[in-house]
Protein backbone atom coordinates (compact mmCIF):
# COMPACT_ATOMS: atom_id res chain seq x y z
CA UNK A 1 0.00 0.00 0.00
CA UNK A 2 0.91 3.59 -0.38
CA UNK A 3 1.24 5.40 3.72
CA UNK A 4 1.75 8.18 4.55
CA UNK A 5 3.76 8.70 7.96
CA UNK A 6 3.23 11.70 9.95
CA UNK A 7 5.15 11.49 13.08
CA UNK A 8 7.22 14.29 14.57
CA UNK A 9 9.25 12.08 16.91
CA UNK A 10 12.10 11.17 13.73
CA UNK A 11 13.41 8.33 16.30
CA UNK A 12 9.91 6.77 16.09
CA UNK A 13 9.15 7.54 12.73
CA UNK A 14 12.16 6.34 10.82
CA UNK A 15 11.72 2.64 12.20
CA UNK A 16 8.50 2.62 11.74
CA UNK A 17 9.27 3.30 8.25
CA UNK A 18 11.68 1.11 8.21
CA UNK A 19 9.20 -1.90 9.32
CA UNK A 20 6.24 -0.90 6.33
CA UNK A 21 8.57 -0.74 3.84
CA UNK A 22 10.34 -4.18 5.32
CA UNK A 23 6.97 -5.05 4.67
CA UNK A 24 6.32 -4.22 1.27
CA UNK A 25 4.82 -1.05 1.20
CA UNK A 26 5.85 2.57 -0.02
CA UNK A 27 6.48 4.84 2.70
CA UNK A 28 6.09 8.68 2.73
CA UNK A 29 7.38 10.52 6.25
CA UNK A 30 6.10 13.71 7.23
CA UNK A 31 6.70 15.27 10.78
CA UNK A 32 4.83 18.12 10.61
CA UNK A 33 0.52 18.74 10.82
CA UNK A 34 0.38 21.36 8.45
CA UNK A 35 2.68 19.83 6.25
CA UNK A 36 0.71 17.07 5.65
CA UNK A 37 -2.58 18.75 5.32
CA UNK A 38 -0.84 20.26 2.52
CA UNK A 39 0.82 17.41 0.58
CA UNK A 40 -2.86 15.78 1.07
CA UNK A 41 -4.24 18.46 -1.29
CA UNK A 42 -1.90 17.12 -4.03
CA UNK A 43 -1.23 13.40 -3.23
CA UNK A 44 -3.54 10.19 -2.49
CA UNK A 45 -2.68 7.24 -0.11
CA UNK A 46 -4.32 4.19 0.67
CA UNK A 47 -3.76 4.75 4.29
CA UNK A 48 -2.60 7.71 6.55
CA UNK A 49 -0.83 6.70 9.88
CA UNK A 50 -0.59 10.09 11.95
CA UNK A 51 0.00 11.06 15.65
CA UNK A 52 -2.82 13.06 17.07
CA UNK A 53 -0.33 16.12 18.87
CA UNK A 54 1.34 17.32 16.20
CA UNK A 55 3.17 20.59 15.31
CA UNK A 56 1.26 22.88 12.64
CA UNK A 57 -2.06 21.15 13.21
CA UNK A 58 -3.71 17.84 14.47
CA UNK A 59 -4.23 14.64 13.61
CA UNK A 60 -7.39 15.19 13.55
CA UNK A 61 -7.45 18.01 11.17
CA UNK A 62 -5.32 15.01 9.18
CA UNK A 63 -8.44 12.57 9.71
CA UNK A 64 -10.80 15.27 8.31
CA UNK A 65 -8.85 15.83 5.04
CA UNK A 66 -7.70 12.65 4.40
CA UNK A 67 -11.45 11.01 4.62
CA UNK A 68 -12.84 14.23 2.29
CA UNK A 69 -10.86 12.58 -0.76
CA UNK A 70 -12.46 10.39 -3.33
CA UNK A 71 -12.18 7.65 -2.59
CA UNK A 72 -11.77 8.15 1.26
CA UNK A 73 -8.32 7.06 2.63
CA UNK A 74 -7.93 5.03 5.63
CA UNK A 75 -6.85 6.47 8.92
CA UNK A 76 -4.95 4.58 11.74
CA UNK A 77 -4.39 6.97 14.76
CA UNK A 78 -1.20 6.89 16.94
CA UNK A 79 -1.81 8.68 20.08
CA UNK A 80 -0.11 8.55 23.69
CA UNK A 81 -1.77 8.01 27.15
CA UNK A 82 -3.07 11.58 27.80
CA UNK A 83 -4.83 11.96 24.64
CA UNK A 84 -7.13 9.22 24.28
CA UNK A 85 -10.31 11.01 24.61
CA UNK A 86 -8.65 12.77 20.83
CA UNK A 87 -8.19 9.01 19.81
CA UNK A 88 -12.17 7.90 20.50
CA UNK A 89 -12.69 11.42 18.67
CA UNK A 90 -11.02 10.19 15.99
CA UNK A 91 -12.44 6.75 15.85
CA UNK A 92 -15.81 8.91 15.54
CA UNK A 93 -14.23 10.65 12.97
CA UNK A 94 -13.71 7.74 10.89
CA UNK A 95 -10.40 6.51 12.21
CA UNK A 96 -10.33 2.78 10.92
CA UNK A 97 -8.22 2.20 14.57
CA UNK A 98 -5.84 3.42 16.34
CA UNK A 99 -2.65 2.21 19.14
CA UNK A 100 -1.41 3.99 21.88
CA UNK A 101 2.04 4.91 22.52
CA UNK A 102 4.29 3.22 23.23
CA UNK A 103 3.62 -0.09 21.45
CA UNK A 104 5.38 -2.60 19.93
CA UNK A 105 6.16 -2.22 15.83
CA UNK A 106 4.34 -5.65 15.19
CA UNK A 107 0.96 -4.31 16.48
CA UNK A 108 0.98 -1.39 13.87
CA UNK A 109 2.28 -4.40 11.24
CA UNK A 110 -0.61 -6.50 12.46
CA UNK A 111 -3.13 -3.44 11.53
CA UNK A 112 -1.87 -2.06 8.47
CA UNK A 113 -2.19 -5.79 6.98
CA UNK A 114 -5.67 -6.21 8.56
CA UNK A 115 -6.69 -2.63 6.53
CA UNK A 116 -4.71 -3.66 3.32
CA UNK A 117 -6.68 -7.23 3.58
CA UNK A 118 -10.04 -4.99 3.91
CA UNK A 119 -9.11 -2.69 0.66
CA UNK A 120 -7.86 -5.26 -1.60
CA UNK A 121 -11.34 -7.25 -0.42
CA UNK A 122 -13.31 -3.96 -1.09
CA UNK A 123 -11.97 -3.33 -4.44
CA UNK A 124 -12.49 -7.02 -5.56
CA UNK A 125 -15.78 -6.31 -5.14
CA UNK A 126 -16.33 -2.71 -6.41
CA UNK A 127 -14.24 -4.52 -10.17
CA UNK A 128 -17.13 -6.82 -9.88
CA UNK A 129 -19.46 -4.67 -9.47
CA UNK A 130 -18.78 -2.84 -11.97
CA UNK A 131 -18.23 -5.95 -14.50
CA UNK A 132 -21.60 -7.44 -13.30
CA UNK A 133 -22.99 -3.69 -13.87
CA UNK A 134 -21.13 -3.80 -17.86
CA UNK A 135 -22.50 -7.36 -18.60
CA UNK A 136 -26.00 -6.09 -17.46
CA UNK A 137 -25.96 -3.07 -19.67
CA UNK A 138 -24.53 -5.47 -23.03
CA UNK A 139 -26.03 -8.46 -25.11
CA UNK A 140 -23.83 -11.37 -24.77
CA UNK A 141 -21.61 -12.11 -27.70
CA UNK A 142 -18.69 -10.82 -30.42
CA UNK A 143 -20.45 -11.03 -33.35
CA UNK A 144 -21.29 -7.95 -35.99
CA UNK A 145 -25.16 -7.54 -35.50
CA UNK A 146 -24.49 -7.74 -31.42
CA UNK A 147 -21.32 -5.32 -31.22
CA UNK A 148 -23.97 -3.08 -33.34
CA UNK A 149 -26.69 -3.64 -31.00
CA UNK A 150 -24.30 -2.46 -27.93
CA UNK A 151 -23.18 0.47 -29.81
CA UNK A 152 -26.37 1.73 -30.42
CA UNK A 153 -27.98 0.81 -26.87
CA UNK A 154 -25.35 3.09 -25.34
CA UNK A 155 -25.95 5.64 -27.93
CA UNK A 156 -29.50 6.17 -27.54
CA UNK A 157 -29.88 5.24 -23.66
CA UNK A 158 -28.78 8.77 -22.28
CA UNK A 159 -31.37 10.56 -24.75
CA UNK A 160 -34.99 10.94 -23.69
CA UNK A 161 -36.20 9.20 -27.28
CA UNK A 162 -39.02 6.03 -27.35
CA UNK A 163 -37.07 3.05 -28.59
CA UNK A 164 -38.97 0.21 -30.11
CA UNK A 165 -37.43 -2.99 -29.93
CA UNK A 166 -38.25 -5.60 -31.89
CA UNK A 167 -37.58 -9.72 -31.92
CA UNK A 168 -38.39 -12.68 -31.85
CA UNK A 169 -39.46 -14.32 -28.15
CA UNK A 170 -36.43 -14.73 -26.16
CA UNK A 171 -34.19 -12.58 -27.74
CA UNK A 172 -33.68 -10.12 -24.73
CA UNK A 173 -35.69 -7.59 -25.27
CA UNK A 174 -36.44 -6.63 -21.42
CA UNK A 175 -32.68 -6.84 -20.79
CA UNK A 176 -32.03 -4.52 -23.34
CA UNK A 177 -35.04 -2.18 -21.97
CA UNK A 178 -33.44 -2.58 -18.38
CA UNK A 179 -30.00 -1.71 -19.67
CA UNK A 180 -31.36 1.71 -21.61
CA UNK A 181 -32.80 2.47 -18.31
CA UNK A 182 -29.75 2.16 -16.20
CA UNK A 183 -28.00 4.15 -18.52
CA UNK A 184 -29.61 6.94 -18.50
CA UNK A 185 -29.74 9.15 -16.86
CA UNK A 186 -32.51 8.57 -14.86
CA UNK A 187 -30.82 5.14 -13.47
CA UNK A 188 -32.09 5.80 -9.77
CA UNK A 189 -35.73 6.66 -10.96
CA UNK A 190 -38.16 3.30 -11.13
CA UNK A 191 -38.39 1.06 -14.27
CA UNK A 192 -41.94 -0.30 -14.74
CA UNK A 193 -42.30 -3.36 -16.88
CA UNK A 194 -45.89 -3.83 -18.38
CA UNK A 195 -46.31 -7.35 -19.60
CA UNK A 196 -49.19 -6.40 -22.24
CA UNK A 197 -49.72 -9.76 -23.46
CA UNK A 198 -50.56 -11.00 -19.78
CA UNK A 199 -53.25 -8.45 -18.76
CA UNK A 200 -56.79 -9.19 -19.74
CA UNK A 201 -57.48 -6.82 -22.41
CA UNK A 202 -60.89 -5.69 -20.02
CA UNK A 203 -58.22 -5.00 -17.39
CA UNK A 204 -55.70 -3.03 -18.94
CA UNK A 205 -56.96 0.42 -18.98
CA UNK A 206 -57.08 0.34 -15.24
CA UNK A 207 -53.93 -1.53 -14.58
CA UNK A 208 -52.42 1.41 -17.12
CA UNK A 209 -54.23 4.65 -16.09
CA UNK A 210 -55.50 3.34 -12.64
CA UNK A 211 -58.97 4.09 -11.23
CA UNK A 212 -61.04 6.19 -8.82
CA UNK A 213 -63.26 4.09 -6.40
CA UNK A 214 -66.66 3.06 -7.96
CA UNK A 215 -65.09 3.67 -11.68
CA UNK A 216 -66.53 0.17 -12.56
CA UNK A 217 -68.01 -3.08 -10.86
CA UNK A 218 -65.05 -4.36 -8.40
CA UNK A 219 -63.69 -0.81 -8.20
CA UNK A 220 -64.45 -0.39 -4.20
CA UNK A 221 -61.29 2.12 -4.04
CA UNK A 222 -59.42 4.48 -5.37
CA UNK A 223 -56.04 3.02 -6.98
CA UNK A 224 -52.97 4.29 -9.21
CA UNK A 225 -52.18 2.87 -12.05
CA UNK A 226 -48.42 1.81 -13.86
CA UNK A 227 -48.70 4.91 -15.35
CA UNK A 228 -48.11 6.93 -11.80
CA UNK A 229 -45.65 4.42 -10.69
CA UNK A 230 -43.44 4.89 -13.40
CA UNK A 231 -42.81 8.77 -12.40
CA UNK A 232 -40.19 10.49 -14.21
CA UNK A 233 -38.58 7.01 -14.79
CA UNK A 234 -38.96 4.55 -17.61
CA UNK A 235 -42.06 2.73 -18.42
CA UNK A 236 -41.68 -0.21 -20.68
CA UNK A 237 -44.90 -1.60 -22.92
CA UNK A 238 -43.53 -5.40 -23.52
CA UNK A 239 -45.38 -6.93 -26.29
CA UNK A 240 -47.48 -3.64 -27.27
CA UNK A 241 -48.69 -5.66 -30.02
CA UNK A 242 -50.97 -7.08 -27.68
CA UNK A 243 -52.74 -3.69 -26.32
CA UNK A 244 -56.22 -3.49 -27.75
CA UNK A 245 -57.76 -0.96 -30.33
CA UNK A 246 -59.79 1.28 -27.70
CA UNK A 247 -56.80 1.47 -25.08
CA UNK A 248 -54.13 2.27 -28.25
CA UNK A 249 -56.17 5.48 -28.86
CA UNK A 250 -55.74 6.38 -24.97
CA UNK A 251 -52.31 5.32 -24.95
CA UNK A 252 -51.59 7.72 -27.92
CA UNK A 253 -53.04 10.83 -26.60
CA UNK A 254 -51.31 9.93 -23.13
CA UNK A 255 -47.44 10.06 -25.41
CA UNK A 256 -48.88 13.06 -27.29
CA UNK A 257 -50.02 15.15 -24.45
CA UNK A 258 -48.02 13.28 -21.96
CA UNK A 259 -50.95 13.66 -19.53
CA UNK A 260 -53.47 11.04 -18.74
CA UNK A 261 -56.70 10.47 -16.62
CA UNK A 262 -57.39 7.43 -14.15
CA UNK A 263 -60.78 5.94 -15.01
CA UNK A 264 -63.65 7.78 -13.89
CA UNK A 265 -61.59 10.83 -13.03
CA UNK A 266 -61.61 14.14 -13.27
CA UNK A 267 -58.42 15.44 -13.41
CA UNK A 268 -55.87 14.93 -15.52
CA UNK A 269 -52.36 13.70 -14.12
CA UNK A 270 -49.27 14.62 -15.72
CA UNK A 271 -46.80 11.84 -17.36
CA UNK A 272 -43.77 12.50 -16.88
CA UNK A 273 -42.22 8.89 -17.69
CA UNK A 274 -39.60 7.89 -20.67
CA UNK A 275 -41.65 5.15 -22.71
CA UNK A 276 -39.58 2.12 -24.31
CA UNK A 277 -41.72 -0.71 -26.06
CA UNK A 278 -41.41 -4.07 -27.35
CA UNK A 279 -43.18 -6.64 -30.01
CA UNK A 280 -42.40 -9.59 -31.23
CA UNK A 281 -44.53 -9.21 -34.51
CA UNK A 282 -43.98 -6.84 -37.58
CA UNK A 283 -45.87 -4.16 -36.26
CA UNK A 284 -45.62 -2.61 -40.24
CA UNK A 285 -47.98 -6.35 -41.10
CA UNK A 286 -50.14 -5.34 -38.27
CA UNK A 287 -50.88 -2.18 -39.40
CA UNK A 288 -51.63 -3.36 -42.50
CA UNK A 289 -54.11 -6.06 -41.30
CA UNK A 290 -55.73 -3.01 -39.19
CA UNK A 291 -54.89 -4.71 -35.91
CA UNK A 292 -52.45 -1.82 -34.55
CA UNK A 293 -52.50 2.06 -35.39
CA UNK A 294 -50.56 3.71 -37.71
CA UNK A 295 -50.40 6.56 -35.76
CA UNK A 296 -49.12 4.90 -32.30
CA UNK A 297 -46.48 3.03 -34.30
CA UNK A 298 -45.16 6.38 -36.17
CA UNK A 299 -44.75 7.77 -31.97
CA UNK A 300 -43.38 4.59 -30.66
CA UNK A 301 -40.77 4.02 -33.31
CA UNK A 302 -38.46 6.98 -33.05
CA UNK A 303 -35.84 4.59 -32.64
CA UNK A 304 -36.10 1.84 -33.99
CA UNK A 305 -33.78 -1.55 -32.30
CA UNK A 306 -34.42 -5.17 -33.95
CA UNK A 307 -32.36 -7.97 -32.23
CA UNK A 308 -31.60 -10.97 -34.04
CA UNK A 309 -32.43 -14.47 -33.05
CA UNK A 310 -29.77 -17.22 -32.43
CA UNK A 311 -29.72 -18.60 -35.91
CA UNK A 312 -28.83 -15.14 -37.90
CA UNK A 313 -25.40 -15.08 -35.16
CA UNK A 314 -24.68 -18.87 -33.79
CA UNK A 315 -20.83 -17.63 -33.50
CA UNK A 316 -22.04 -16.40 -30.13
CA UNK A 317 -23.37 -19.79 -28.81
CA UNK A 318 -20.05 -20.23 -27.46
CA UNK A 319 -20.35 -16.72 -25.14
CA UNK A 320 -23.73 -17.54 -24.45
CA UNK A 321 -23.59 -20.74 -23.52
CA UNK A 322 -20.49 -19.32 -21.27
CA UNK A 323 -22.15 -16.54 -19.90
CA UNK A 324 -25.69 -19.13 -18.41
CA UNK A 325 -22.69 -21.91 -17.07
CA UNK A 326 -21.52 -19.31 -14.76
CA UNK A 327 -25.18 -18.64 -13.76
CA UNK A 328 -25.90 -22.32 -13.22
CA UNK A 329 -22.84 -23.50 -12.71
CA UNK A 330 -21.04 -21.11 -10.60
CA UNK A 331 -18.72 -23.68 -9.40
CA UNK A 332 -17.50 -24.47 -12.99
CA UNK A 333 -17.92 -28.27 -12.73
CA UNK A 334 -19.12 -28.81 -16.50
CA UNK A 335 -18.15 -27.55 -20.19
CA UNK A 336 -19.74 -28.15 -23.09
CA UNK A 337 -18.03 -30.63 -25.66
CA UNK A 338 -16.47 -29.17 -28.69
CA UNK A 339 -18.45 -31.36 -30.99
CA UNK A 340 -21.40 -30.84 -29.66
CA UNK A 341 -20.83 -26.75 -29.68
CA UNK A 342 -20.67 -27.25 -33.74
CA UNK A 343 -24.05 -29.10 -33.91
CA UNK A 344 -25.97 -26.69 -31.72
CA UNK A 345 -25.26 -24.25 -34.40
CA UNK A 346 -27.37 -26.42 -36.43
CA UNK A 347 -30.72 -26.21 -34.39
CA UNK A 348 -32.59 -23.24 -35.05
CA UNK A 349 -33.57 -22.43 -31.94
CA UNK A 350 -37.21 -20.98 -31.79
CA UNK A 351 -36.88 -20.05 -28.51
CA UNK A 352 -33.93 -18.09 -28.67
CA UNK A 353 -31.78 -17.41 -25.67
CA UNK A 354 -35.04 -18.87 -23.66
CA UNK A 355 -34.88 -22.34 -24.90
CA UNK A 356 -30.67 -22.41 -24.78
CA UNK A 357 -30.71 -21.93 -21.01
CA UNK A 358 -33.37 -24.10 -20.91
CA UNK A 359 -31.68 -26.99 -23.05
CA UNK A 360 -28.20 -26.10 -20.89
CA UNK A 361 -30.35 -26.60 -17.09
CA UNK A 362 -31.57 -30.01 -18.80
CA UNK A 363 -28.37 -30.56 -19.75
CA UNK A 364 -26.75 -30.37 -15.97
CA UNK A 365 -29.82 -32.39 -15.02
CA UNK A 366 -29.15 -34.81 -16.91
CA UNK A 367 -25.57 -35.24 -17.38
CA UNK A 368 -25.17 -36.19 -13.66
CA UNK A 369 -21.57 -36.72 -12.72
CA UNK A 370 -20.16 -36.28 -15.62
CA UNK A 371 -18.53 -33.24 -16.54
CA UNK A 372 -18.86 -33.10 -20.11
CA UNK A 373 -22.08 -31.63 -21.45
CA UNK A 374 -22.75 -33.52 -24.85
CA UNK A 375 -25.63 -32.91 -27.28
CA UNK A 376 -27.58 -35.72 -26.12
CA UNK A 377 -27.76 -33.79 -22.95
CA UNK A 378 -28.99 -30.60 -24.76
CA UNK A 379 -31.10 -31.60 -26.80
CA UNK A 380 -32.52 -35.13 -26.17
CA UNK A 381 -34.84 -34.86 -29.05
CA UNK A 382 -31.60 -34.31 -31.43
CA UNK A 383 -31.19 -31.58 -33.48
CA UNK A 384 -34.01 -30.18 -36.21
CA UNK A 385 -31.81 -28.97 -38.73
CA UNK A 386 -32.27 -26.05 -41.63
CA UNK A 387 -29.67 -27.01 -43.11
CA UNK A 388 -30.02 -26.72 -47.64
CA UNK A 389 -30.98 -29.99 -49.07
CA UNK A 390 -30.65 -31.33 -52.39
CA UNK A 391 -28.75 -30.53 -55.59
CA UNK A 392 -27.70 -26.93 -53.44
CA UNK A 393 -31.21 -25.62 -52.84
CA UNK A 394 -31.35 -21.93 -52.34
CA UNK A 395 -34.69 -20.56 -50.39
CA UNK A 396 -35.16 -17.31 -48.64
CA UNK A 397 -33.91 -17.00 -45.08
CA UNK A 398 -37.39 -16.18 -44.11
CA UNK A 399 -39.02 -19.57 -45.37
CA UNK A 400 -35.70 -21.65 -44.21
CA UNK A 401 -36.37 -19.53 -40.79
CA UNK A 402 -39.86 -20.69 -41.15
CA UNK A 403 -39.35 -24.65 -42.54
CA UNK A 404 -36.42 -24.97 -39.10
CA UNK A 405 -39.44 -23.65 -36.79
CA UNK A 406 -42.19 -26.02 -38.55
CA UNK A 407 -39.73 -29.21 -38.23
CA UNK A 408 -38.75 -27.95 -34.39
CA UNK A 409 -42.51 -28.02 -33.21
CA UNK A 410 -43.58 -30.74 -34.77
CA UNK A 411 -40.76 -33.02 -33.16
CA UNK A 412 -41.68 -31.16 -29.91
CA UNK A 413 -45.32 -32.25 -30.29
CA UNK A 414 -44.15 -35.43 -31.16
CA UNK A 415 -41.90 -35.97 -28.71
CA UNK A 416 -44.84 -35.12 -26.19
CA UNK A 417 -47.66 -37.09 -27.80
CA UNK A 418 -49.43 -33.47 -28.69
CA UNK A 419 -49.49 -31.80 -25.70
CA UNK A 420 -48.88 -28.13 -26.46
CA UNK A 421 -48.08 -27.10 -22.55
CA UNK A 422 -45.03 -29.80 -22.29
CA UNK A 423 -43.84 -28.95 -26.22
CA UNK A 424 -43.49 -25.03 -25.22
CA UNK A 425 -41.33 -26.02 -21.97
CA UNK A 426 -38.96 -28.33 -24.65
CA UNK A 427 -38.83 -25.18 -26.86
CA UNK A 428 -38.21 -22.80 -24.30
CA UNK A 429 -41.13 -20.74 -25.23
CA UNK A 430 -44.41 -20.25 -23.75
CA UNK A 431 -47.80 -21.86 -24.26
CA UNK A 432 -49.18 -18.55 -25.96
CA UNK A 433 -45.74 -18.22 -28.00
CA UNK A 434 -46.34 -21.83 -29.52
CA UNK A 435 -49.38 -21.12 -30.39
CA UNK A 436 -48.49 -18.25 -31.97
CA UNK A 437 -46.27 -19.55 -34.06
CA UNK A 438 -48.17 -22.83 -34.95
CA UNK A 439 -50.82 -20.91 -36.27
CA UNK A 440 -48.58 -18.33 -38.04
CA UNK A 441 -47.38 -21.95 -39.99
CA UNK A 442 -50.76 -23.24 -40.57
CA UNK A 443 -50.11 -26.09 -37.61
CA UNK A 444 -52.82 -25.21 -35.66
CA UNK A 445 -54.65 -28.44 -36.52
CA UNK A 446 -52.31 -30.38 -34.72
CA UNK A 447 -54.00 -32.16 -31.69
CA UNK A 448 -53.89 -31.12 -28.23
CA UNK A 449 -53.60 -34.05 -25.61
CA UNK A 450 -53.28 -31.91 -22.51
CA UNK A 451 -56.51 -32.17 -21.18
Amino acid sequence: MDILLVEDERTLAIPLADALTNNGHTVKILHDGAAALAWLNDHQYELVVTDVRLPGADGISILQRARAQDPPCEVLVMTGYASVDQAVEAMRGGAVSYLQKPFPIEALLTKVERVAETRKMQDELRRLREQAGEESTRLTGTSTAVSEINKRIHKVAGEEVTVLITGESGTGKERVARALHQLSKGADKPFVPVACSAIPAGLLEGELFGFRKGAFTGAEEDRSGLLEEAGDGTLFLDDIDDVPLEAQAKLLRVLQEREYMRLGGHKMRPFKARVLAATKVDLKEAVAAGTFREDLYFRINVVPLRLVPIRERTEDLSHLLGALLKRWDPEGRHRVAPEALRKLALHPWPGNVRELENSLRRALALAGRARILRLEHLLPGGICSHSVHGNQEVVPLREAAARAESDSIRAALAATGGRKQKAAELLGVSRKVLWQKMKELGLEEQKDNSA
